[in-house]
């Protein structure tokens, strides 16, 4: 390895780092990049990608740790569209070091892991390694997997990948043979499995960087009608369109599909029909059974049987693409001189392209969510936001992908949880905010309120943004801070907004006028902070995930005291509709059996912390089972939701509360605190 490629690696890393991607920490910058890398032809977003990354304490040795069942990426159960049959699982497993050279105990500790960890056989109780929630909710997301689809005999491959800014060609024999011992191990865990290990220095890491997505391409076709200078109508061979809609590295170019509203749907009678006409060669012509598929492109040229197309988007047409592609991808060779009808359109007209992706989208049934992007209200949202230089991925990685800068990104979900934050002032809902939401309109419409005055959309953005510089400074000795940051950020926002407005029951309108003035300075952000610690006790709670209606009321009502602030009763008031579409976290059934011995075990609420740990460690089970059948309890109406020593009733109204815990709040009980739910 040449030494040009450390240098050239080093000055990538120090331009992201410049730029805070995603933070100031060199350390967390490369393992960002690399997952970035990595994962590039899946076309994640970001939160997709943060979704896996896991580094921390209690991490395994690991950095990110990812589950794809046919391409896709598993965050979800509940949300997942499972396949029936013929499932792919890649398993990706990563870890990052920002060294020179690739040493063996990085690989002793990713072995011990794997031996332990990944023996399903095992319960929670059984493990001896110290794992955090994150990689105990990876090893679970993994079982789930493994249940559902092993009936249909899915293909699992492990992937280990150890990136560094070594040379991958001049790895010690000692790693090596470590490296060995990891890809031989996995298959002893998981039958009818195979594993790959791979070493990713400098070099392969520039080249990966190197590596475009390609929104212009040539098309070959048998035939094609010109229905005028902005349309065609092809009929294009169906080999010739799998190797259109594949790339250099046999990959289906999911890029291309970022403006079709759908995702594939994996196995079902449409789908099925289209496998088995693409089988049968003496069935009639593809085209004649298909509808085929329409593209949007920004230019097209018609050089002999050839269509140059750029600025691609496939609108519609890919559960049939993704079936052709498996068909060929497969090895078969039949069908492939059969003809698919390929649509053509042409335009550069923003609005005339969102009109078009919502036609072709909406001709059979669709999640409303999913049509979300051409809505008017988001459309407006991008159109205010760029005029303040921030770029609004509504059609996700689409400014990606034309080069603008990463740093000026907003997505939805950063946009809506603000909003929940900020404008309904429920903190606890918006840190807990996942793109499912979008799925109920009441819930949508809630959040994306064309009510709301445009002008407050960028103003959002730039406290957000605030509040995320801040934070990173102030939680500076935290290990993946920038994780942090996103459980903090909505309560800390609404903290020093009230402040600024010296009232939580402020409006929209006068939500505008907070940046306006003056910016937010860091001395705000770090005071609202220890008011939050304060309220724990003195401890910073940063390494918590999320945090509860009851919570968040005391900080604020905190706050108020401290800084003169009136109106805290307005915390948490605005109740949003269909609030379990904010958690992504699923509901697991227990056997009635064992519901009834947990119930049998529990006392009067409200309860003292780590209570699950001691009925797990009496009945011999794992603490999330009976985290599970608590949940349970409280579905069935047996027991009461309980939060941070509050115990709610069904309405949210507070029943009870611990002394111990929430000392001198008796007077919060009676007060409606909605969305409640156990941790």
């Amino acid at each position: 390895m040449a030494k040009n490629d450390v240098i050239l690696l080093d000055g990538i890393i120090d331009q992201r780092l410049a730029e805070k991607l995603p933070s100031e920490r060199r350390d967390e910058v490369f393992e960002f990049f690399v997952l970035e890398e990595l994962l590039k032809d899946y076309d994640f977003s970001r939160e997709e990608i943060e979704s896996g990354w896991i580094d921390g304490q209690g991490d395994g040795g690991f950095d990110g740790v990812y589950i794809l069942i046919n391409g896709h990426l598993l965050e979800d159960v509940d949300d997942f569209v499972w396949p029936r049959s013929n499932a792919s699982i890649e398993v990706l497993l990563v870890t990052c070091k920002h060294h020179p050279t690739f040493v063996q105990a990085t690989l002793d500790a990713i072995l011990a892991t794997i031996q332990e960890l990944f023996d399903l056989g095992r319960t929670e109780l059984e493990l001896q390694g110290s794992y955090s929630e994150d990689l105990l909710t990876f090893r679970s997301l993994l079982e789930i997997t493994l249940r559902r689809l092993s009936i249909g005999r899915p293909k699992l491959n492990f992937s280990v990948v150890y990136a560094s800014r070594g040379d991958a060609g001049e790895v010690g024999e000692s790693v090596i043979a470590r490296s060995c011992q990891i890809q031989a191990e996995i298959p002893k865990l998981f039958s009818s499995c195979s594993s790959v290990f791979r070493f990713i220095g400098a070099s392969e890491l520039v080249e990966l960087h190197r590596k475009s997505k390609n929104f212009s391409l040539d098309l070959p076709f048998l035939e094609h009608l010109a229905t005028g200078k902005d349309s065609y109508v092809l009929l294009v061979r169906l080999e010739d369109y799998w190797k259109f809609v594949s790339d250099e590295n046999g990959n289906l170019r999911r890029y291309l599909f970022d403006s079709n509203v759908r995702d594939y749907l994996g196995t079902n009678a449409v789908n099925d029909d289209i496998a088995r006409s693409l089988a049968d060669e003496a069935a009639p012509d593809f085209w004649w059974l298909n509808n085929g598929v329409t593209i949007l492109a920004t230019n097209a040229t018609v050089p002999g049987k050839t269509i140059q197309l750029q600025n691609i988007q496939i609108v519609n047409g890919l559960q049939t693409t993704e079936t052709i592609f498996r068909h060929f991808q497969g090895g078969s060779v039949a069908s492939r001189n059969r003809a698919l009808l390929v649509k053509i359109i042409v335009s550069s007209d923003a609005q005339a392209r969102d009109r078009i992706i919502q036609a072709t989208n909406n001709q059979s049934p669709v999640e409303i969510a999913a049509l979300h992007a051409t809505d008017k209200i988001q459309r407006d949202i991008e159109e205010i936001l760029e005029r303040h230089s921030w770029y609004y991925e509504r059609r996700r990685n689409y400014y990606r992908n034309i080069g603008k800068p990463l740093t000026r990104f907003v997505t939805p979900i950063y946009m809506a949880s603000a909003a929940v934050a900020l404008i309904l002032k429920n903190p606890s809902v918006a840190t807990r905010i996942r793109a499912r939401f979008m799925r109920d309109q009441e819930s949508y419409d809630t959040v994306f309120s064309s009510k709301f005055p445009i002008e407050v959309w960028p103003v959002l953005v730039d406290i957000y943004k605030s509040i995320d510089a801040g934070l990173t400074n102030t939680l500076q000795k935290h290990p993946r801070r920038e994780l942090f940051v996103t459980t903090w950020r909505p309560l800390v926002a609404l903290i020093v907004v009230a402040r600024r407005l010296k009232t939580f029951a402020y409006s929209p309108n006068e939500l505008t006028e907070v940046i306006s003035k003056t910016e937010i300075t860091n001395v705000e952000i770090a005071d609202a902070w220890e008011v939050i610690k304060s309220v724990n006790k003195g401890e910073d709670r940063a390494d918590k995930k999320r945090f509860k209606p009851a919570f968040a009321r005391l900080c604020c009502d905190a706050a108020a005291k401290q800084f003169g602030i009136s109106g805290a009763e307005e915390v948490g008031r605005r109740k949003i509709p269909r609030a379990e579409y904010f958690d992504r976290l699923p509901q697991m059934q227990q056997p009635a059996e064992f519901v009834s011995k947990v119930e049998a075990l529990l006392p009067k609420q409200p309860w003292k912390p780590g209570l699950h740990i001691k009925i797990a460690t009496e009945l011999g089970c794992a603490q999330s089972m009976v985290s599970a059948a608590i949940q349970q309890l409280i579905r069935d109406g047996k027991r009461y939701v309980q939060t941070d020593g509050v115990v709610y009733d069904s309405s949210g109204a507070i029943l009870a509360v611990d002394p111990e815990r929430v000392p001198g709040q008796s007077e919060l009980k009676g007060i409606v605190a909605p969305d409640s739910k156990i941790e």
